[in-house]
């Protein structure tokens, strides 16, 4: 005796995937499309910290004797780090498997971050905030908008 409509068998079985088929088709284009730009950004902002050193260390490590060498294993450790969480958000969006989740971990990550961005940028060097700085933290803020729209998409 079979109980169970054709409409709850497809949701039993399509219980993994958080974001209905239809809305998904919708809006996975601009997601991935907002996810490769994240990445893009996230680049880009590593890219302006190994061409431009001399502008991070001293904001980073503060008076120490370190130097460039231990900004670029910083810069590497973080960006293993992101690889590792980007892969699986990437992951997530392609299969539309965890996506909610995955898009509030993605989401949480820059917005940590921004905290000690905010730190190092704003309070400890504000009389000498350079244009790269600037740049810098804009970049991270706008990181964060991109993945807030896609964490608005896949709640709605």
């Amino acid at each position: 005796m079979n109980n169970i409509s054709e409409e709850e068998l497809l949701a039993l079985n399509a219980a993994h995937a958080e974001v209905d088929t239809f809305r998904w088709q919708i809006v996975k284009r601009r997601i991935l499309i907002r996810a490769a730009l994240v990445i893009g950004l996230i680049l880009a902002r590593a890219l302006m910290l190994k061409v431009f050193p001399q502008t991070y260390v001293p904001l980073i490590f503060g008076d120490s004797a370190v130097g460039a060498a231990e900004l670029e294993a910083l810069i590497l450790t973080r960006l293993l780090v992101g690889a590792a969480l980007g892969g699986l958000y990437l992951c997530a969006l392609i299969a539309n498997r965890y996506v909610k989740l995955a898009s509030i971990l993605a989401l949480m990550a820059p917005i940590t971050l921004i905290g000690a961005d905010l730190q190092m940028f704003l309070v400890s060097s504000f009389p000498d905030f350079t244009l790269m700085t600037s740049i810098s933290f804009g970049l991270r803020l706008v990181t964060i908008y991109l993945l807030a729209l896609n964490y608005f998409d896949v709640r709605r």
